[in-house]
């Protein structure tokens, strides 16, 4: 989330944790009754379609959208159980129905946050590991951090720190376990790292894009492409080829509008299409998860 809108955010969010993290930890949802614009009822993900081989999506159908949790405002990935979601100061995971599975309020550990890092940006999965972007907002310092959480408990496992001036996402190639960013919210490169095996993040040549994507929130790997989610004026939805860097425009968020914000984005072929976006359609509410058919 840009750093302008969010202060004020955070502190209207922090008047909402209370209430909700309470229904969350009776046991409860954390959800408000779900919301469809296609049928009434939740848009089911329960079978997963194999990724198609072609390479580039013509345009984004009419998109369809649930309303979830306030918590959720940041990101979102795809497991074969459901969602993961990350929010200033959350990360769940939930089944197909936005069932609660497990929840962490306040997942940066208090080491991390007595370092400055108060925000959890878009996330990513691959296998059993959550790997999470920790940003503390003084971007003239030049560092962020990239965290590790187990997806089965959601407990904390490591924090490296990056060489990069913002962090609102990270995505990891499950195939060569690259990790790519970008340094600023504006830009026209993404940031590669290798994990060593001491499991430090090593830099890498970045990889240039054709053009520059502004105010990037969230991004992830399928179909040999990076998916980035934007803020900008049009809540674009980008595609960047990962060994060329071409860069395209694919479509937008639903909902567009100076108070509404686009955030993270997760790709995974599902029965509800390929690209699943939050989108916070309002001051700070309701937030959307919205997913878009390729054609």
């Amino acid at each position: 989330m840009a750093s302008g809108i969010r202060g004020v955010r955070l502190l209207t969010l922090l008047v909402v944790f209370d209430l909700v993290a309470t229904a969350c930890s009776s046991g409860s949802s954390s959800t408000r009754p779900a919301r469809t614009t296609v049928s009434g009822s939740q848009v089911s993900t329960s079978t997963v379609r194999p990724i198609p081989t072609t390479t580039v999506p013509i345009k984004l159908a009419t998109p369809r959208e649930i309303e979830v949790s306030l918590l959720y405002s940041q990101g979102v990935a795809w497991v074969p159980t459901g969602w993961v979601f990350s929010g200033t100061f959350t990360i769940a995971r939930v089944d197909e129905k936005l069932r609660i599975q497990r929840i962490v309020n306040g997942p940066i550990p208090k080491e991390w946050a007595a370092k400055g890092y108060n925000h959890v940006g878009d996330i990513d999965v691959v296998g059993d590991v959550i790997y999470a972007p920790f940003e503390q907002p003084n971007y003239a310092l030049g560092h962020q951090a990239t965290a590790r959480f187990d997806l089965a408990t959601l407990a904390f496992i490591d924090a490296v720190t990056m060489p990069q001036h913002e962090n609102s996402f990270v995505t990891v190639d499950p195939v060569t376990m690259m990790l790519y960013s970008m340094d600023r919210f504006d830009g026209n490169a993404l940031l590669r790292y290798e994990m060593t095996s001491d499991h430090k993040w090593r830099p890498l040549t970045p990889l240039r894009m054709n053009q520059t994507v502004k105010r990037v929130q969230g991004g992830d790997i399928a179909m040999g492409a990076i998916w980035l989610s934007t803020d900008d004026n049009r809540k674009g939805i980008y595609r960047v080829d990962i060994t060329t860097g071409a860069t395209t425009f694919v479509g937008s968020m639903h909902h567009l509008g100076a108070k509404n914000e686009g955030e993270g984005i997760d790709a995974t072929q599902l029965p509800s299409g390929l690209l699943h976006t939050i989108m916070i359609a309002g001051t700070f509410a309701p937030v959307l998860l919205q997913h878009f058919q390729t054609r």
